[in-house]
């Protein structure tokens, strides 16, 4: 860090050390050249570190626009920027240039550069230039606009409304103009010069790496002088030289010593083929700057170099995926401000932030590296067997029809077989069904004896038409015509249309066995089947559940099983009851054994 301040103050150093005459001669060359047998931007290891482009005179050989503010037109000089021989000076004077007493000289640089000092000298005697007063201004936009650096008087509260100031009180004021007694000038020669020092005064300058204030501060693309003699209406932007008539202003030499704004990260600063001083960019960077990254090279927001932190621009992290990708500063946040960079228009059937990920049809080959541009290998799901060309990305398992198994879906699960169906390529054997419905139920087509102690145990018994059906999940919802309710139990069935539901795996095992449009006699179980429910007061026919196609001659029976429950139950023949008292049930069932049978089944 102090090899790198001291580079950046040597300029300063020199002036107060050497004669302006003799650093002239170095300054006004074209730009230095590195000595070092390895790029500056770069450790002897090849970690790259922060640099800083060649110091020169920026203003060598640039024309100095000339324009008398009272009267016009501008004019050119480039005497003031020539190679510069104290044993031989070329001095322009106002006389010769302007009929009045205001006039700026604007000198253009072409491109941003971090100005360090600007330095005037002239062709006059000291007490002569005392007299005068001056400030410096810089533009940042090529002219467009102009703010005020430093300001020079006598009589600086008069003049320009500041006080006497060389060091800056707060940092605020730091990256403000100063206004100072020109008093005294350097001498050389029995002339004058004035040299000022854009961070002299600043006392945050030691840090100026890392204040973005002052690195503004700095910047110029181009520079102006304005003069003012004194007895002139004084302009509150430009600043005034106060000078007697004679004799007049002349001036030797002008130059703007600085370094190309590359930001840190070049260490030459050249011409391209425009004639534009370009950086030479390193560490991944670009533009005229060097103050974005290069194309690809977007994993981290661009950063400009210090000496304890290069910022080098990362490439995004694409797995040879992909050439290109964005910055995203959310996703540089969310992984704790480590990459930032999306992929874009990942290749090899990837896809990502980090085209990282397969693309939907396509599984990781673990045989491969992530970055081989066969990683991602086609799902090979049978087309029959499979749902679709999906498949798991990171096993390549597919997603298999019913009955179907296989990493592929090429062949039938243990208790299936192959069926002749595109849709159902496997179907459950019929033998195996057989017994598992045999274990799990008892179909309705077997023969039932039932008198009224069973009848009493029942929670409905009715008389229904089957009108439609539809699934829904796990279960199948019927559409009822309940014609006659023998029995209403907690279901509190009611004559006319309403909804049965029956579990898909009961009714697959034709427990109970119902088709639309036919009628049945419908006994319901226990209680203990209700857990079936999927709600509270819904019609639930299960495995516990009987259908029999219905007869008309059980009618009789079960009307009387219906009389009979009710008057088993309230034996006062006051209102009806829907549910049957058990002992009241078997007491009527040993009295009336022989009368009440009555046998339901395909008779």
């Amino acid at each position: 860090f102090l090899c790198v301040c001291t580079l950046f103050f040597l300029p300063i150093f020199l002036f107060t050390l050497f004669p302006l005459s003799l650093l002239s001669p170095l300054l006004s060359q074209s730009p230095l050249s590195w000595t070092s047998p390895h790029d500056p931007c770069y450790h002897l290891d090849g970690r790259p570190r922060h640099c800083l482009s060649e110091f020169i005179n920026t203003a060598y050989g640039v024309p100095v626009t000339m324009e008398d503010l009272q009267q016009g037109p501008k004019t050119n000089i480039s005497t003031l920027t020539d190679l510069h021989n104290p044993h031989n000076l070329t001095c322009w004077t106002a006389a010769e240039g302007s009929g009045g007493g205001d006039w700026t000289l604007t000198v253009p640089l072409g491109r941003r550069f971090e100005i360090t000092y600007i330095s005037l000298q002239f062709c006059q005697q000291v007490e002569s230039v005392e007299s005068y007063s001056m400030s410096i201004l810089k533009s940042m936009d090529f002219g467009r606009s102009w703010r005020p650096l430093q300001f020079y008087s006598s009589d600086c509260m008069g003049t320009f409304g500041r006080p006497v100031q060389s060091i800056a009180q707060t940092k605020h004021q730091e990256t403000e103009p100063l206004c100072s007694d020109p008093r005294p000038l350097q001498k050389h020669r029995g002339n004058a010069a004035l040299a000022f020092s854009t961070l002299d005064g600043r006392p945050s300058s030691p840090d100026f790496d890392y204040s973005p204030g002052l690195q503004d501060w700095v910047t110029a693309t181009d520079i102006r002088i304005v003069f003012n003699q004194k007895n002139t209406s004084r302009n509150l932007v430009s600043s005034s030289l106060y000078a007697p008539l004679k004799p007049s202003l002349a001036l030797s030499d002008l130059q703007v010593g600085g370094r190309c704004k590359c930001n840190g990260h070049a260490s030459r600063c050249r011409r391209d083929n425009q004639g534009r001083a370009v950086c030479q960019c390193e560490h991944h960077t670009s533009g005229p700057d060097c103050d974005v990254c290069e194309q690809f090279f977007y994993d981290r927001p661009w950063q400009r170099a210090t000496p304890s932190q290069p910022h080098p621009c990362v490439p995004c992290e694409c797995n040879s995926h992909s050439t290109k990708c964005r910055f995203s500063m959310a996703v540089y946040q969310q992984s704790g401000r480590v990459s930032g960079g999306i992929c874009l228009k990942c290749r090899h059937h990837t896809m990502g932030h980090h085209c990282q990920f397969c693309q939907n049809g396509y599984t990781r080959d673990h045989s491969k590296p992530l970055s081989h541009r066969k990683a991602c290998q086609p799902c090979k799901c049978h087309p029959m067997g499979a749902v679709g060309h999906w498949c798991n990305q990171s096993t390549g398992q597919c997603l298999c029809r019913e009955g179907v198994t296989g990493q592929r879906c090429n062949r039938c699960a243990p208790g299936y077989k192959q069926g002749h169906s595109p849709l159902r390529p496997c179907i459950r054997k019929y033998h195996t069904l057989r017994e598992e419905c045999l274990s799990y139920c008892t179909p309705s087509q077997a023969r039932v004896k039932m008198n009224l102690e069973t009848y009493c145990l029942k929670d409905y018994v009715l008389k229904m038409q089957v009108k439609s059906k539809e699934r829904s999940g796990p279960w199948w919802q019927f559409s009822i015509l309940a014609q006659s309710v023998f029995r209403m139990g907690s279901s509190r069935v009611k004559r006319g249309i309403q909804a049965l539901w029956v579990p898909d795996r009961d009714l697959s095992c034709g427990c109970p066995a119902l088709q639309i449009g036919r009628t049945f006699l419908l006994i319901g179980g226990e209680e203990s089947g209700r857990s079936w429910v999927p709600e509270e007061r819904r019609l639930v026919a299960d495995r516990t559940t009987m259908a029999l196609q219905w007869r008309e001659h059980w009618s009789p029976k079960l009307r009387g099983f219906r009389g009979q429950d009710t008057r088993g139950n309230n034996p006062e023949n006051s209102s009806p009851s829907i549910s049957c008292d058990v002992k009241s049930c078997v007491s009527v069932t040993v009295l009336m054994k022989k009368q009440t049978h009555l046998y339901l089944g395909f008779l």
